[in-house]
């Protein structure tokens, strides 16, 4: 069997690369419309918000069961709240600002 010229086998290579890039962008058309339509309808809309409300409600419940059980371990709730500290930034060790000075008037 002969090689193809080098010319043959790019234009085979891109012929192959283009199809597969065609079918790639036909399934992703599909599935996007899909899911916009799924999106889209009011039921599973309603299911949605439903299912997210019933999940924010074990969220509550699975916290507030973690604070007692902690409380429970730690002999109660503790004394006081711990203080926020503000982290203070770091001055950059450019040219620093002139203080005083004269103040211009108009």
């Amino acid at each position: 069997m002969a090689e193809q010229p080098w010319d043959q086998k790019l234009m085979d290579y891109l012929k192959a690369a283009g199809e597969e890039l065609r079918r790639t962008g036909e399934e992703l058309k599909a599935e996007s419309q899909r899911v916009l339509d799924e999106m889209t309808d009011p039921e599973m809309r309603t299911r949605l918000k439903e299912r997210l409300a019933q999940l924010g409600q074990a969220a509550k419940q699975t916290a507030a069961e973690a604070s007692a059980k902690l409380q429970e371990a730690f002999g109660g709730k503790p004394a006081k709240k711990p203080r926020k500290t503000a982290k203070k930034a770091k001055k950059s060790p450019g040219k620093k600002k002139a203080r005083g000075g004269a103040k211009r008037r108009r």
